[in-house]
Parts: C-alpha cells; structure tokens; sequence
C-alpha cells in the first residue's frame, strides 16, 4: 500500500487551494512568455514559457489525486441456501496513482526545462538529467523525499542563476520569489516525519507563488510604461 497523503484533515481543501493559485501564476508566466517569444523570436522565452505551462500541469494533476472513480459493479453472495446478487458501487485509485505519477514526472521536467534557459545543455548531460528524472520518478513512488530533494537540487540551481543576476530590478523579485519556493521543498521533505510539515511547505510555497504572480505583474506594468 502506498500512502499519498500526508496533509491533516483539517488542511484538506485548502491545499488544493494554494495549487490553483500556483497553476493560474504559472499559467500567466508561460502563456505571457510564449507570447512575447512571437516578438522576438528568443528560443530562451518559448522554453521558458514551455516550462513554466508544464509546471502548471503538474499540479493540476496534483489536484486529480484527490478525487476518486466510482464504478458500477456486480455482486454475489453465498448466503446459505440463498444465493444473493446485487449492484454496487466500487472504487478505483486510478486518478490517486496515475495523476500523482504524471504530476512528479512533469515537474520535474519542467524544472529541468527551465534550468536548460539559464545554462547550456550538451547532449550527454541531456540524457544523464533525463535519467535521473525517470528514476527519481519511479523511485519516489515509496519515497517521496527523493522527488521532494531532486526538486530542492533543481531549484536551488535556478535561485542561484536569479541570484547572480540579483542587481537587475526585475529580477530581484523573481529571486526572491523562487528562493522561498525552494525553502518550501526543503521543507517538504520531512513530511513523513510530522504532517504539519506539510502545511508549513504548502504555506511557504503559496507565499513564494503570490511574490512571483507580484513580479510577474510588475514587468507587465513596467512593459506597458515603456
């Protein structure tokens, strides 16, 4: 069996919240730069765009695991002499399996994808990352800090890009933006531990998404002035 759900009971809902916020912020961003890839043509701005649209995805198939199939059965019973057939109703965890699946395999593509803006990817590396991903993929499935920590690696890579460039205005924002987000997948990993970590990292991540949507609206405001 394996165990998904790390989040209180009283925190449930509200999750699935935050990560509307995080699909409409992420959806924006992607959408805003694909489009301004159609004016200048930068390969840079169509991958970012691309990245940030898979983000977006993966939590809204995030959100799918917290629905369940219901579908019509047949059912039979020995009941002595009696012999007892009823319809019922059964439930299916495919939506839980497969959407939490495609959700750490987007992710991590996307982060990869967005990382691949900032440094220049040689074909060997391509398939060492694309590796890597695959099994952190897999191998999360009983582990979930393994997805949670090759995150915490990706991200930490693009805070560290934002962060060298810290001196431009538009991107001092965004630094802080992705910084706080990694913050949170650090502390995502401890959720088996105690589910309040989970609210923590959640709270944390929703923080880090608002003040990306903040810089993200900054740049269309400073875009349209000029």
């Amino acid at each position: 069996m394996i165990e998904l759900v790390y989040s209180p009971v009283w925190f449930f809902g509200k999750d699935i919240i935050i990560d509307v916020v995080s699909i409409i912020v992420l959806s924006l961003v992607g959408l805003f730069s694909i489009k301004y890839h159609r004016m200048n043509k930068k390969k840079s701005n169509l991958l970012f765009g691309i990245s940030f649209l898979m983000l977006a995805a993966s939590f809204l198939f995030k959100i799918m695991t917290n629905f369940t199939i219901y579908y019509p059965v047949v059912v039979t019973k020995n009941l002595g002499f009696f012999v007892v057939t009823f319809r019922a109703m059964k439930a299916t965890n495919v939506l839980l399996h497969s959407g939490f699946l495609i959700y750490r395999l987007l992710t991590l593509v996307g982060l990869y994808l967005l990382l691949s803006t900032y440094t220049k990817q040689k074909m060997p590396s391509i398939i060492l990352i694309s590796y890597f991903i695959i099994i952190s993929t897999i191998f999360s499935q009983s582990a979930i800090f393994v997805f949670f920590l090759t995150s915490l690696v990706m991200l930490s890579l693009i805070t560290m890009c934002y962060i060298r460039d810290f001196k431009k205005s538009k991107r001092k924002l965004l630094a802080i933006s992705f910084l706080t987000i990694t913050i949170s997948q650090a502390i995502f990993i401890f959720i088996a531990l105690d589910k309040l970590f989970y609210v923590i990292a959640e709270s944390i991540q929703l923080i880090g998404y608002v003040l990306m949507l903040v810089a993200f609206t900054l740049v269309l405001y400073h875009g349209k002035k000029k």
